[in-house]
């Protein structure tokens, strides 16, 4: 090896003790880390809770299998994305707080193994929103017999799911360097650099967009259909609610992804241009803090699971007023049927 490179290489090792130094001392940053870890360890029994209770729970019920094949690959994003972040953030706040600054930096090789996982994670989670709209697009089609139907469509939907969610993390780290042997933070992108990962950010906030407009034209076209079958059958209406209520809780759950991917996508294609201006320390606590995963699926399950319980007592209360309404009708669409 020739003494250049020797001299590059210390020059590198001493600007890696640098910036650990001021990453490992910033309070910001410390308090990011801690944030998310903790609200990882929160979310992540909770997540397999969410899990069991999406097949076993009485509110399953209320979904078709193939909703719940989508809302499955939903929460194993989230599983994903909180597992990485637990090991990411517990060996970085172990390191900051035991090692001395040159020995801190992580493997290269741990923060691509750790780091696509969380990135992954986080593509399972915004890419539900597309399959569940072309699921309820075929179930809306196919109303009259769609409760009957198998799996196969919810199998393929989340193929379109898992398929979008690996492509767009390839894309996230094709710019990724293998080329030294430690990184001062594990992260898939660069300070202040134009990469495909806002590419890939700024299709993902427009598809995030129409996927919500979308799906609340297919829950305005249920409404319409629930309207015009009011004067069918009992069951005919107990099916309709059903279906009505698993529209609601659905799009209670739209609302919040859309929200909430929109805001994390929106604030990051801010953030990442305007890095270079700033601290390292605070740039980082700035990316960390604007991807929440962890806190979102800990709010968004309270809140469905809340949801769940006042459409338990709607439907209750519109069953009851439907038994007791005059039955005459019935008689009155038979006669026309024979007719």
């Amino acid at each position: 090896m020739s003494i250049l490179e020797k001299l590059r290489q210390w020059s590198v090792y001493q600007e890696n003790c640098q910036t650990m130094e001021q990453l490992s001392t910033s309070l910001v940053l410390k308090f990011t880390l801690i944030f998310q870890l903790l609200s990882s360890i929160i979310a992540f029994p909770l997540l397999i809770t969410a899990s069991y209770c999406l097949w076993k729970s009485p509110i399953s019920k209320s979904f078709h299998i193939n909703v719940k094949i989508i809302l499955q690959v939903h929460l194993i994003g989230f599983i994903l994305h909180c597992y990485s972040r637990i090991v990411i953030h517990s060996l970085d706040l172990y390191n900051y707080m035991v090692l001395d600054y040159c020995s801190m930096p992580p493997s290269t090789i741990r923060c691509f193994v750790f780091r696509c996982q969380y990135v992954l994670g986080i593509w399972l989670v915004g890419a539900t929103t597309l399959p569940l709209v072309l699921e309820r697009y075929i179930a809306t089609k196919r109303s009259s017999n769609y409760e009957y139907s198998g799996c196969t469509l919810g199998i393929c939907v989340t193929m379109l799911q898992i398929l979008l969610a690996s492509v767009f993390t390839f894309y996230s780290f094709m710019n990724f360097s293998f080329a030294t042997p430690v990184m001062t933070y594990c992260m898939a992108v660069k300070i202040g650099m134009f990469s495909n990962v806002e590419i890939i950010f700024a299709i993902s906030l427009t598809v995030q967009i129409i996927s919500r407009i979308l799906f609340q034209y297919l829950f305005q076209v249920n409404q319409n259909l629930r309207l015009k079958q009011l004067a069918s059958s009992l069951s005919n209406r107990f099916s309709l609610e059903q279906n009505m209520t698993s529209m609601r809780i659905l799009k209670t759950f739209a609302n919040l992804q859309a929200g909430f991917m929109i805001i994390h996508m929106a604030m990051f294609l801010y953030i990442l241009p305007a890095g270079a201006g700033m601290e390292k320390s605070t740039y980082i606590s700035l990316v960390e803090m604007s991807s929440s995963f962890p806190l979102y699926a800990v709010v968004s399950i309270l809140i469905l699971v809340r949801k769940d319980r006042l459409n338990k007592v709607k439907l209750k209360h519109s069953l009851n007023t439907h038994v007791n309404a005059d039955q005459g009708i019935y008689f009155e669409n038979f006669n026309k049927n024979l007719n």
